[in-house]
């Protein structure tokens, strides 16, 4: 039944990002289309559909530039933000016999491996293909977790790069930089009856709270069926809660920004400092990551 569920889950995610790749480029549309309209002043209707569609025409290229500039740099950036290192097998034999037999297992190429030189506990993986993947792990994850707990925390990372996670948190930043780009068009243009449409509201709540709010749904989620495929696949639970209960005493990484929820989201547990707050649920929708003790709890009931 759980494998079951899991394969569902799985499927479900794929059909979400396939959905995303409709209906974000459907909304930016329909944005554009409210833009021009309010821009004749709601009485050439034909002329702004016209202008959306030459609009979407022309933008399509920058867009797409944009996009594969940013699958281009990602790494490169990622990587620069969190001090990573590329290692050789020579470097830790131990770590790259663990990471290749968990791929040789499930037919995966075998991703690179990279190590933050931070006295923290984490990792993360990120790709754009699975030929071309890499799993990142913190100097001391490896020190102080087992090979049982190291393995849990591979095959967590190795989850999100069967998922597509990567391609879903792409693809929603892109189309919300667009949106609020739009927005920002909509606030500079000069209004000779009404400085504040209405339509600038609708953008601004879009671009800046509602779809980041979604995309950090998404994102807690993707975590949940990433410990869930881990403890399937090792067949070890008690590994990836001891895992997770180590992580989570020491997981910030200083070199992480704390207004960088996306690179923050890759990792197994927020690299940022975290406080309790009073509102809780507030705190809880603007985390990338579920609390570690509802992780936890999950898991012991799986």
């Amino acid at each position: 039944m759980q494998i079951v569920w899991l394969q569902t889950s799985k499927t479900q995610n794929n059909l979400r990002v396939i959905f995303l790749i409709f209906l974000l480029p459907l909304l930016v549309f329909l944005c554009l289309l409210a833009f021009f309209t309010i821009a004749y002043e709601w009485i050439i209707f034909e002329e702004s559909l016209y202008m959306s569609w030459m609009t979407i025409l022309y933008a399509s290229p920058l867009i797409l530039l944009w996009l594969i500039i940013w699958v281009s740099i990602q790494k490169r950036l990622i990587f620069n933000f969190t001090w990573a290192r590329e290692i050789q097998r020579t470097d830790n034999p131990e770590i790259y016999n663990i990471v290749e037999n968990l791929c040789i297992s499930r037919g995966l190429p075998n991703p690179k491996i990279w190590i933050i030189d931070d006295d923290s506990m984490n990792a993360f993986a990120t790709w754009w293909s699975p030929k071309n993947s890499y799993i990142v792990f913190s100097k001391w994850l490896i020190e102080k977790l087992d090979k049982r707990e190291i393995e849990a925390v591979a095959w967590h990372e190795l989850t999100h790069i069967m998922n597509w996670d990567i391609k879903t948190m792409v693809i929603t930043n892109v189309f919300i930089w667009i949106i609020w780009t739009i927005w920002y068009m909509l606030m500079r243009t000069r209004w000779e009856k009404n400085p504040l449409p209405i339509l600038g509201l609708v953008l601004y709540l879009l671009s800046l709270i509602l779809l980041p709010l979604i995309n950090l749904a998404i994102s807690r989620k993707k975590e949940f069926l990433a410990d869930a495929w881990s403890v399937e696949l090792t067949k070890d639970k008690d590994s990836m809660i001891s895992a997770l209960q180590k992580i989570s005493t020491d997981a910030q990484i200083e070199y992480i920004d704390w207004k960088n929820s996306t690179i923050a989201s890759m990792f197994i547990h927020s690299p940022k400092s975290t406080q309790k707050s009073f509102f809780s649920f507030i705190s809880t929708m603007m985390s990338t990551h579920p609390p570690i003790e509802e992780r936890i709890e999950l898991l012991q009931k799986y």
